[in-house]
């Protein structure tokens, strides 16, 4: 009797037990999510039934695009001539994306030398707008020679942000933020800022041209104009550490 009596109860732990499995598939947070060096993007996007849907671009020497329906964590794509399915599966992991699955055939279907990322990033404060707004928050405060306030204001974009980044903007916040930091005589730690682009900076521009065989010519005078202004305050930061 006993048993009778408690089984309903043991029927309802299980089922209680069993549905965050079934939510945990269906908690995938909508939005924009960038791999790391921002080369490839991942959108997911949700209608007013719930249904998810998602698209992943990536830049490479070519280029890759797919997109289609999530269901339970999981995309299934096949076009003609496939002969096995490109399977995709996504984990929400706190504010990122972990991307699985058959990506290799993935990969061979719907890409022309590009890849796709295995990992996603959509960390907080660091979308288009609150980095644009950051930027110029810290413009007007180093122009006031406030320095200390400006470094607070655009650090946060450096270290939260910086994974992220494209080459182009990443390079533009170090320098900007190397600057602030000569300013405020953190000599070491303006040239430590400065570091990853140092091989370049050291390098002639017809170099640094020649090894991005796909930039446009409006792309190379962009990034040229970022190294010059890394030789400039490489400069800056080692006459002010002697």
């Amino acid at each position: 009797m006993i048993a009778l009596h408690r089984l309903p109860q043991f029927c309802l732990a299980i089922l209680l037990c069993s549905s965050p499995i079934w939510s945990q598939a269906q908690q995938i947070a909508p939005g924009e999510y960038l791999s790391e060096g921002a080369y490839s993007k991942l959108n997911i996007t949700s209608n007013s039934a719930g249904k998810l849907n998602f698209s992943i671009y990536s830049e490479g020497e070519g280029s890759c695009s797919m997109k289609g329906e999530i269901i339970a964590g999981k995309a299934t794509l096949r076009k003609s001539g496939m002969k096995q399915s490109c399977v995709l599966r996504f984990t929400q992991k706190k504010t990122d994306i972990e991307l699985d699955g058959s990506i290799d055939i993935c990969e061979q279907n719907y890409c022309e030398l590009a890849s796709i990322a295995n990992q996603y990033f959509k960390p907080a404060g660091c979308s288009v707008p609150e980095r644009s707004q950051a930027r110029k928050e810290f413009k007007a405060l180093y122009d006031k020679k406030e320095y200390s306030a400006a470094m607070a204001k655009l650090d946060p974009v450096f270290v939260n942000c910086g994974k992220i980044l494209e080459p182009l903007e990443m390079g533009w916040v170090r320098n900007d933020l190397a600057l602030v930091q000569n300013k405020l005589q953190m000599p070491d730690r303006c040239l430590a800022t400065l570091q990853p682009l140092t091989e370049e900076a050291a390098s002639p521009d017809n170099a640094i041209i020649n090894n991005c065989e796909r930039c446009t010519d409006e792309f190379s005078k962009k990034y040229l104009s970022m190294i010059k202004a890394t030789r400039t305050n490489l400069k800056l930061c080692q006459t002010n550490k002697k």
